[in-house]
């Protein structure tokens, strides 16, 4: 098989400075009939931003579930920090140290900005929730991801913005000292500016040493976050490589190349009219 052109080609990333905190080992998962992970292998590290890719069921979803407690694997281990572990649920995940943004967030509309923060990690006096306590914090945290400017703390969040919204999650899993954040399409439906400013708070959470895991369709907008790119298709993992500005063309080709190998065709055996049909399929 023969590496897309100008890219690093299809080899292992290069070794950070420390061990991965996270690791993935022959990893699978099966319904019924239908093989949604197939043997993965993959690492991250603390201090790292990953983008993972792939079509529509290449196999992503499966994996978050599995990494954030949703899901048990069928066959395969995890590992944190070295230590092997078995979640059973997704309190367990994280109990260990990883929190998952989904798309819909996990905020509570109805509910302010303090008590969606705080939202399961209540802080008491006696019986009554601490709320000055969870205030003075919660503008402390915020201040430090770059979000001082929200000075109504008691407005619902549904008066936020996107990039807000999805702000509070992630500034959630770094006061509470996570390893590592996954997030789940963080820039879908928002404007380019609002993306750049999550992409602003992808980068403050990397700068506190967290693992963070970005499951992205837009490749234009991933290379510009990633440190590095995991490829998936239809289970498998076809490609992790470090981000050395490739483009978005480069990217899509590992893409196609997952789906090369299913057929058993050599990319080498076809013009630039059938990969960029079968690019498109």
């Amino acid at each position: 098989m023969t590496a897309p052109s100008g890219a690093a080609g299809n080899r292992p990333a290069a070794a950070a400075t420390e061990a991965p905190w996270f690791e993935a080992r022959g990893v699978g998962k099966q319904f019924g009939g239908v093989v949604a992970l197939d043997g993965i292998d993959v690492s991250f590290r603390r201090g790292e931003i990953v983008g993972l890719i792939g079509d529509n069921g290449s196999g992503k979803s499966t994996f978050v579930k599995i990494a954030s407690g949703v899901y048990q694997p069928g066959r395969g281990s995890i590992a944190l920090d070295g230590k092997g572990v078995r979640f059973r649920t997704a309190a367990d995940a994280r109990q260990a140290g990883i929190e998952t943004v989904h798309q819909d967030l996990g905020l509570v509309d109805t509910m302010s900005i303090v008590r969606n923060f705080f939202l399961g990690a209540e802080v008491r006096k006696g019986l009554f929730l601490d709320m000055r306590h969870m205030r003075r914090e919660t503008v402390k945290m915020l201040e430090e991801i770059g979000l001082g400017n929200l000075r109504d703390l008691g407005q619902d969040v549904s008066r936020l913005s996107g990039g807000e919204r999805q702000a509070i999650s992630i500034g959630r899993a770094v006061a509470f000292e996570k390893k590592m954040l996954i997030l789940d399409e963080p820039t879908s439906a928002l404007s380019i500016a609002e993306t750049e400013k999550v992409f602003e708070f992808i980068r403050r959470a990397k700068e506190r040493q967290l693992a963070v895991v970005c499951v992205m369709h837009n490749l234009a907008q991933v290379r510009d976050v990633a440190d590095r790119f995991v490829v998936f298709w239809h289970g498998k993992k076809v490609a992790d490589l470090v981000n050395e500005g490739q483009s978005e063309r480069e990217l899509a080709e590992y893409i196609l190349q997952g789906k090369l190998i299913e057929m058993g065709i050599e990319r080498s055996e076809l013009d630039s009219d059938a990969i960029r049909t079968l690019a498109q399929e």
